[in-house]
């Protein structure tokens, strides 16, 4: 995961609303209340981590189909290979 990527939701603990946990600059959850009270929650200690990501409902994460892997095109003939048919 990258910085600043969702992880889940979680009820804020002050208001109750909805909140987003995403991830910190550090790897760690961070929780923000963007709906309600807008309060912030960060973690310091392992045991922090581990309790926040328990209260956590984690977010989906969508698969991004492959590419189905094509050949190139042959080159475009121009206006006067089209209209000769000489290349």
């Amino acid at each position: 995961m990258a910085k600043g990527d969702l992880i889940g939701h979680m009820d804020c603990p002050c208001c109750g609303m909805e909140a987003e946990v995403n991830e910190d600059k550090n790897g760690k959850p961070l929780m923000f209340c963007r709906k309600g009270c807008k309060a912030q929650m960060f973690t310091r200690k392992p045991e922090q981590v581990d309790g926040l990501l328990a209260r956590i409902r984690r977010a989906m994460v969508q698969a991004v189909p492959k590419a189905d892997e094509q050949k190139p095109e042959p080159a475009k003939s121009g206006f006067w290979e089209n209209l000769t048919g000489v290349a």
